[in-house]
């Protein structure tokens, strides 16, 4: 016979329904059919081994997922991870992937609450107003309203932030979410940090390998990084040819060495300057592509 037993102060049928094989069923309609699996609330299911569903219609269908909150959504992936409780299963977080992670919702039954669809994914973040929230996909990290990190190892952090090639970063909020405000990244490997302000765009990269750091004043733009290997620092800078670093027509201050580098720290094509303040020069050292090092001098008077 199964190992039947009652449990009060649970539900307001309260029950806690212990059979052979570990399953316990608490609250009203509460469904645990998953071995050691646990059930709280109206409509909640764990329906896998080791899983837990608390809140209404919360629903745990894969191995050791957990979901925490109403409606929340922990499928497909062992121990999935979904928390927060939304009016609907759209506004409701959803974790749908092995290791998957999904937190916040959105106010809206029409509006997505937080979705993290690959392994390993992490989304946290509520949906706003019309705007959804976090959105991940596989080993990538989206933090923030309508942030979204949609391809694998990216990472977008800040409302509205946004990457959609692998290991691309973007950190920086747009006001209210506004992904044009927000850094974004739409190619591989690229970095964008900074944010924006008064509908102005804020720091973007478009080619692979560029950087753009810096924020929008709310009538420039902020740095874009248009062509490979660029970087573009910044308000209002934009990078004009592939591997270069370009800071517009800002004033650039260096530092000045007493002592020149030694050959070994320069790498081919790259030079150093350094002050010879007892005669009065200005000293550069270069290393040609080929190793030779020269060192050069400008009279400072």
């Amino acid at each position: 016979m199964p190992n039947l037993g009652v449990m009060n102060g649970i539900g307001r049928q309260p029950q806690n329904l212990v059979d052979e094989a570990g399953n316990i069923l608490a609250g009203e309609m509460a469904v645990a059919t998953g071995k050691n699996s646990i059930a709280e609330g109206t409509g909640a299911q764990a329906t896998a081994a080791d899983g837990l569903a608390l809140g209404r219609g919360a629903l745990a269908s894969f191995t050791q997922a957990i979901t925490i909150g109403a409606n929340a959504r922990a499928t497909t992936g062992v121990g999935a991870i979904a928390i927060g409780g939304g009016i609907s299963t759209t506004a409701a977080p959803f974790a749908s992937a092995q290791g998957a992670i999904a937190i916040g919702a959105s106010n809206s039954t029409t509006v997505a609450g937080a979705r993290a669809s690959g392994a390993a994914a992490v989304a946290i973040g509520s949906g706003v107003g019309a705007g959804a929230g976090a959105t991940a996909s596989q080993s990538s990290i989206a933090i923030g309203a309508l942030a979204s990190a949609v391809t694998q190892g990216g990472v977008a952090i800040g409302a509205g932030s946004a990457v959609s090639q692998s290991g691309a970063v973007a950190i920086g909020s747009g006001n209210n979410g506004s992904a044009v405000e927000a850094a974004a990244v739409t190619q591989t490997n690229g970095i964008a940090i900074g944010g924006g302000s008064g509908g102005v765009a804020g720091p973007k990269v478009t080619a692979a390998n560029g950087v753009a750091i810096g924020g929008s004043d709310g009538t420039l733009a902020g740095p874009s990084a248009a062509h490979s290997n660029a970087i573009a620092l910044g308000v209002g800078v934009a990078t004009t040819t592939t591997n270069q670093v370009n800071i517009g027509a800002s004033r650039l201050h260096l530092g000045g060495p007493a002592t020149a580098p030694a050959d070994a720290d320069l790498i081919a094509s790259q030079i150093s300057f350094y002050l010879d303040e007892a005669g009065n020069n200005l000293k550069v050292k270069v290393k040609y592509a080929a190793g030779t090092v020269k060192i050069g001098t400008v009279a400072v008077v």
